[in-house]
This record gives structure tokens, C-alpha cells and sequence, in this order.
């Protein structure tokens, strides 16, 4: 059966992962919080860098040079506050934001912010 839904092109996607970040006190830290991460679902999907018209719509200030897109139109829910993970290359994200987008096409898009590790920009 034909399926005439729009999607995204298989090739440019990967499995990323979703997880709310939890902060538990460690008694070996000395009672210190630290973050836990609970996986709440994968999916397939990308993540890109900001087209120059997204920084020319989006108010100043919205965005940093670690600003990317996430695309997907697996139905997963995704908020902001967040924690999306790249399993190809182990990048983590912060979900910033839901961008609009019309009804007729199921894909899913965000504002995600890249965790700088170890001083290093990506």
C-alpha cells in the first residue's frame, strides 16, 4: 500500500535518545547533588545546524554558537529540559524549545543546545 505521508530522508537520520535529568544527593560526594540521566524513550531522528534564517527570524539573544535543530517525525514527546543524547557520536543536548510547523507533515522539530565537553565546541 502507498503511503503518500511526507518523511524525512532515512540517510540522514540516526538513533538519538531522550531522558529527563534527575539530580540525586551522592553520600560518597559528601551529600553533594549530581545529575542522573532516565532514559525515557529512542527514536530516529538528526540534528543540524541553524540556517541563517533561523537566526535572522529569532529574537536576539535566543540562540549561542552550541544552538542546533533537531528533526524527527518518530512520535516520540519530547520537552524542553530535556536531555537528547547522539549514539553515533555521544553528543548531548538540552531541549530549548518546540518549533512550529504545519499539520500535513509529521515532522518534529526543536531548538536543542550542544553540552560543551571538555572546553571543546561542537
Amino acid at each position: 500500500m502507498f503511503n503518500a505521508t511526507p518523511r524525512l530522508p532515512r540517510a540522514l537520520l540516526h538513533i538519538l535518545t531522550v531522558s529527563d535529568r534527575k539530580f540525586v544527593r551522592d553520600p560518597a560526594q559528601g551529600g553533594q547533588s549530581k545529575p542522573v540521566d532516565e532514559l525515557i524513550a529512542s527514536f530516529w531522528g538528526v540534528v543540524l545546524p541553524l540556517s541563517n534564517k533561523d537566526w535572522k527570524l529569532l529574537p536576539e539573544g535566543s540562540y549561542t554558537q552550541n544552538s542546533q535543530k533537531l528533526y524527527t517525525d518518530d512520535p516520540v514527546e519530547i520537552k524542553p529540559g530535556q536531555i537528547i543524547r547522539d549514539t553515533y557520536d555521544g553528543q548531548q543536548y538540552t531541549v530549548v524549545t518546540e518549533l512550529a510547523h504545519n499539520t500535513i507533515h509529521p515532522m518534529l522539530r526543536f531548538i536543542v543546545e550542544g553540552v560543551v565537553k571538555n572546553c571543546e565546541v561542537r
